[in-house]
């Protein structure tokens, strides 16, 4: 508590002593600043200006690369499944091939359970060409669009 009396009457003792000698009638007089100085100017900073939105067709092209990389995700999968549906098919065929060998019970149903898996990979492999013939003809839209917006002009 002294050691935080002490430090608060030293920082103020100064503003007293300059109190005292300050001299009103310099400042009326403009002596204080001197007559011909002025005022020191403000550094002017250059303004910023606002973003910019993008435009129409800039907006166009990002949905368009949007777009493009949705249809290359969908075609990579659709292969996937072909590939998948291939070797189910080759599957099928060594069955095939080996039940003519062996005398397996069993071995009838596998050959018709793989059947089914090949046909509901077939399912899959349609519905994916289906959903990337509707995306191609999207991306195809926006190509169209963006040619079509390069020579109209939007405000």
């Amino acid at each position: 508590m002294r050691n935080l009396f002490i430090v608060l009457i030293i920082t103020i003792i100064p503003l007293f002593a300059n109190a005292q000698g300050f001299n009103q009638s310099q400042l009326r007089n403009g002596t204080l600043m001197g007559v011909d100085e002025r005022a020191p100017q403000l550094v002017q900073l250059p303004t910023m200006k606002p973003i910019v939105t993008l435009n129409h067709v800039e907006k166009a092209k990002a949905k368009l690369a949007r777009e493009e990389q949705k249809l290359i995700k969908m075609a990579r999968k659709a292969w996937d499944k072909e590939d998948d549906l291939k070797k189910e098919q080759e599957q099928l065929k060594t069955l095939e091939n080996a039940s003519q060998n062996s005398n397996d019970p069993n071995h009838q149903k596998k050959i018709e359970t793989l059947k089914k898996q090949i046909a509901k990979s077939q399912e899959k492999v349609n519905e994916a060409k289906k959903e990337i013939e509707l995306e191609s003809k999207k991306v195809e839209d926006l190509e169209n669009a963006i040619d079509d917006a390069k020579y109209t002009r939007h405000d």
